[in-house]
């Protein structure tokens, strides 16, 4: 149906010159050209009166009470323990999931914020255009102030970020100076940037919604539905130190996170654990041994069915990186770290003594540190002279397609473990966990952007640090934080990722020593 200046200019009469209400005045003149008559006519008339300032009807949510107290909100410091989600203006909380946010607040004594977001869907089958504010469930716990609820994290409620937007952590590096930052989204983000050395660990995060999805039909409006997130964060303070997760919910708004189950309500024990563990690079012969200590003692609890191992392989005895360093390679030799031998076995024993988690090796570069050895090295002119004939051998006899260290793994430990190619897919919950994250499409060089747009959720490696983009994670590692070739900056962590029997993943990260409080 087309409206022409006529129709348009019997509604203005009747609102200009009899002072008539909008929705009358179009009523009006449906009924006197014998037309239909629905909200959507009444959107576009009082769009264009409002457009032509005939009417103004424009009210300012910030001026709104609720808003002005929002801007007030303190947090409690007697409390060490805080949950931060995000809620639309004029939208439905997600009741289940509300509901277990406030159990769980309750059984984890902790202060709860909801940061106030705005987004103007003029198709919103919840909108009541007397009343453009928040529902109800939201106001006490309503927040749009800024909060340094500790030395190194900043609440940015302040921030009002498009629920539509992308990418919410774009130009918010600097904002926050040396601390990490949380901001109220729908769509759950997580940026590790780099830091100098004697710096604390700078992420950026989003949180995740309590309300229900509520977008335009617009190309933007379908892709924000799509990466909507049920979700909050929780924060505990732990003296100079926090730990800080991401939660994710399911559609029933259910979720765990750790040892903890909330479901309908109730707070539970986690009985279930995990049904995977993606650990950080491993890189053995530079392996953090604290943090793989803590890492096992965690999964020790959390029982996987599956345990994702990156980079099991280091290949200092034979990395390419150093052959033309005479001090490296004089070093390496003095400390006896340039025998391959003796490498690989420690890989071998590492292994051994965790073949219970049932333990799966991706295909990551310094799984091809060996093979690339064999290819370009002259044997001999170089040290481990028979490791070099008996690999080479295998290659020559093409029995590894996967590569050296995959074929030694199969050979030592059977159907014990678990290799993968680099071409293979291994998938569990509908994530996808083979990719380690070196190698992106057609053989380019990874990155989280191509991980990102992949048709399927994924956990990646390689990187080191920890990140997260709607459906693409990636962990940390669990090396040794400096290792002489990430010298400055740097954002390597110590990071893993849980996924729950729900299919929903968790980044876990170790700082001083713990994963929680």
């Amino acid at each position: 149906m087309e409206y022409n200046e006529e129709h348009f200019e019997y509604i203005k009469n009747l609102v200009q010159k009899e002072g008539s209400k909008v929705t009358p005045a179009v009523k009006s003149m449906c009924k006197n050209f014998d037309l239909p008559y629905d909200d959507n006519i009444r959107r576009i008339f009082a769009s264009r009166l409002q457009r032509e300032r005939i009417t103004n009807n424009v009210r300012v949510i910030e001026d709104s009470d609720e808003f002005k107290k929002a801007r007030g909100k303190k947090f409690d410091k007697r409390r060490n323990t805080f949950i931060f989600t995000w809620a639309q203006n004029e939208t439905p909380v997600h009741r289940n999931f509300f509901d277990n946010i406030i159990a769980y607040s309750k059984e984890r004594k902790a202060g709860v914020h909801v940061i106030l977001g705005r987004y103007k869907n003029p198709t919103s089958v919840f909108t009541d255009q007397d009343k453009d504010t928040w529902v109800p469930e939201v106001l006490p716990y309503a927040d749009a102030n800024r909060h340094n609820i500790h030395k190194y994290l900043q609440i940015l409620s302040d921030i009002k970020i498009s629920p539509t937007a992308s990418m919410p952590l774009s130009s918010l590096n600097s904002v926050t100076g040396l601390e990490s930052c949380i901001v109220g989204h729908p769509r759950q983000h997580l940026k590790s940037l780099p830091v100098l050395e004697s710096y604390p660990n700078k992420l950026l995060m989003s949180t995740g919604a309590c309300t229900v999805e509520n977008y335009t039909d617009s190309k933007s409006g379908k892709k924000s539905e799509f990466h909507h997130n049920l979700g909050c964060i929780v924060v505990e303070l732990d003296g100079d130190y926090y730990h800080i997760r991401q939660i994710t919910a399911d559609d029933d708004g259910n979720f765990y996170d750790l040892f903890h189950r909330v479901k309908d309500g109730v707070v539970s024990e986690n009985t279930e654990g995990c049904v995977v563990a993606v650990l950080g690079d491993l890189h053995i012969a530079n392996i953090d041994k604290y943090a793989d200590k803590k890492t096992f003692q965690l999964l020790d609890i959390m029982q996987p069915k599956y345990t994702i191992c990156h980079d099991i392989f280091d290949g200092e005895s034979v990395s390419h990186h150093d052959k033309n360093d005479p001090f490296k390679m004089l070093f390496k030799e003095e400390e006896g770290l340039d025998v391959l031998s003796v490498e690989i076995e420690g890989m071998m024993k590492w292994i051994e003594k965790r073949l219970k988690y049932n333990l799966v090796f991706t295909r990551g570069n310094h799984e091809d540190f060996l093979d690339r050895w064999l290819k370009f090295s002259d044997w001999r002119k170089e040290g481990n002279k028979k490791d070099y004939l008996k690999y080479a051998n295998i290659v020559a006899e093409r029995l590894a397609p996967k590569g050296v260290i995959p074929y030694l793994i199969e050979e030592r430990f059977g159907d014990s473990i678990i290799t993968l190619g680099i071409d293979d897919s291994f998938r569990i919950l509908e994530w996808e966990l083979s990719i380690h994250g070196h190698i992106g499409a057609s053989g380019s060089r990874g990155g989280h952007t191509q991980f990102k747009n992949l048709n399927t959720k994924n956990v990646t490696a390689h990187g080191h640090h920890p990140h997260r983009e709607d459906g693409h994670l990636a962990v940390g590692t669990l090396t040794k934080l400096k290792l002489g070739y990430n010298v400055g900056m740097s954002n390597w962590m110590h990071s893993n990722v849980l996924i729950y029997p729900d299919g929903k993943a968790q980044h876990v990260h170790l700082v001083n020593g713990k994963f929680h409080r």
